[in-house]
């Protein structure tokens, strides 16, 4: 066999060989630097999903500053007005944020299961697409075209918590990736997961028969070719491991997602989690964000609101699968747009490239509300753009140091800046408080709801709570559809476990029961039958 073939073929078979989710084919990447895992995944259950909402989303219509006069000045034609917008915790919402029968977004802040970071972005920000994707995507502030960014801050992570890769893989993949490969999961080691791409640009190529001639002995690329064949087999491996886990997850899935691309990837990411695969970070995108003409055409229509109502609802729909599977805990999602609109619209119904936007981390694992504040439209910068309050490094540090167990200097050195200001940021929080790997290892106690009795129940039952420290506890609760119900009681309590009857007169039907006390949530389904 000659040296180039062999490469071609062998290569050809690692990378190629797709499995299916839906129709759409889930390769391997290849070589081996491209399927960097993390070897102790069962360590840590956590989830990240990473939502990235490509062309840059207009945050002014999306959350809207409806106390703010200039909104409707230099908006006469897009703007979305006061009494269409959806107010919930004082946060005016587009109103496609709360469509769907799960009430989207809105019914996830009515939860508690959402953050709204507002006025998000960074200093001297890029108005190129690619750049500025790949500044967010990175964690690196560096607009110099001719320095190239090709790590991504996640990578990074994984790179230093892992530093025996490649030389051990778990059974499962580390990451996985919906249409292309993120610069998110770079490392300079390479890939650090499997992707999922379009069936019209994938060639699927079957098992080949290649094998080494007699005259291979000895040859100096004996190795090359056992080191690339059993990157194939661990290919096929994990294509199988996959397969396993999104077809014993997707019979478990009760959410209604939509029938548009987006709504696919989150139902396949729920699948996968419900199916037991222990991947670690999802990555899903959305595109169409970049709205220069007709981006509202009315309150709720145009491409900007369809793109809205399509995220909301699948966002709103896979958390509603996670909370009722009992694996809300495990996962938090953010999104990520390179940057946001201009204040002003353009003439023809839509605006062009502009600076801070708003970012949303979702979750059970969240301190739902509103973070920062949006952007004074008085005070613009020297370019007409509106000037930002939150660093989006402060998200990923907090991500970093709460879900990754991350110390904070160790974060911060994930996020090398060259005018060296990230030493001096905070993280955000809008994650709550984690316990550590060891500590649950070590069973110290966290808020949790040990059950209800009856259950089912008809008007009364008793709920019994583990409180791990004195202090206030609310206990909410909610159609599993994520409309709030109402709040059951607010009041402090002692340490220790609690049981607390409750009149909670309901249609019959399922429920979800919400708990929370300093920084620590829990959540329980309960039946009621009449």
């Amino acid at each position: 066999m000659k040296r180039r073939t062999f490469i071609k073929s062998a290569l050809a078979t690692a990378a190629a060989t797709p499995f299916f989710l839906e129709g759409m084919p889930v390769n391997a990447s290849t070589p081996l630097k491209y399927l960097a895992q993390m070897p102790e995944a069962n360590l840590n259950d956590r989830i990240l999903i990473i939502c990235q909402l490509f062309g840059g989303n207009d945050g002014l219509n999306t959350i809207i500053p409806v106390n703010d006069p200039a909104y409707y000045t230099i908006r006469p034609n897009i703007a979305i007005p006061k009494d269409k917008t959806v107010q919930y915790a004082g946060i005016n919402f587009a109103p496609n944020l709360s469509y769907g029968d799960k009430g989207g977004l809105v019914g996830l802040l009515q939860q508690g299961s959402l953050a709204v970071v507002q006025g998000i972005g960074y200093p001297h920000p890029n108005l190129s697409h690619f750049r500025s994707t790949d500044i967010w995507l990175s964690g690196i502030n560096n607009s110099d075209a001719n320095s190239r960014l090709d790590t991504g801050w996640v990578g990074r992570y994984l790179e230093q918590k892992y530093p025996n890769f490649p030389a051990s893989l778990p059974d499962d993949p580390l990451a996985i990736q919906f249409g292309g490969f993120s610069l998110a999961l770079q490392s300079s080691k390479g890939r650090m997961g499997i992707e999922v791409t379009n069936p019209s640009n994938q060639a699927g190529v079957g098992s080949s028969a290649d094998a080494l001639d007699d005259e291979s002995k000895d040859t100096s690329y004996l190795n090359e070719y056992n080191f690339v064949a059993d990157i194939a087999a661990r290919s096929n491996k994990y294509a199988q491991r996959v397969q396993d886990a999104y077809k014993a997850g997707k019979v478990k899935l009760s959410g209604k997602y939509g029938s548009d691309g987006f709504a696919g990837q989150m139902a396949n990411c729920a699948a996968l989690i419900a199916g037991g695969l222990n991947t670690k970070v999802y990555v899903v995108s959305l595109g169409g964000f970049d709205n220069h003409v007709t981006q509202n055409t009315s309150f709720d229509g145009g491409t900007h609101p369809s793109l809205l109502t399509q995220f909301s609802d699948a966002v709103a729909q896979f958390m509603y699968d996670m909370v009722k599977l009992n694996m809300g805990d495990r996962v938090i999602g953010l999104t990520v747009s390179e940057f946001g609109r201009r204040p002003y619209e353009n003439g023809s119904f839509g605006t062009d490239h502009g600076t801070s936007s708003v970012q949303f981390v979702f979750g059970t694992q969240v301190n739902s509300g509103a973070f920062g504040y949006i952007p004074d439209l008085s005070n613009l910068d020297e370019s007409g753009d509106m000037i930002y309050n939150i660093d989006y490094h402060t998200v990923y540090l907090d991500v970093l140091t709460k879900w990754f167990d991350m110390s904070l200097d160790d974060a911060r050195l994930l996020l090398p800046d060259p005018k060296k200001y990230a030493p001096n940021l905070d993280p955000l929080p809008v994650i709550q408080t984690q316990h550590s790997n060891v500590n649950f290892k070590e069973a110290i106690a966290k808020l949790s709801i040990g059950g209800n009795y009856p259950n089912p129940f008809a008007n009364r039952t008793t709920i019994t709570l583990d409180i791990p420290q004195p202090g206030l506890v609310t206990l909410d609760i909610s159609s599993v559809d994520g409309k709030f119900t109402r709040r059951i009681f607010e009041r402090n309590f002692a340490a220790g476990s609690q049981s607390i009857p409750v009149n909670l007169d309901l249609a019959s039907g399922n429920y979800l029961l919400i708990a929370r006390s300093g920084g620590m949530s829990a959540s329980k389904m309960v039946q009621c039958v009449k």
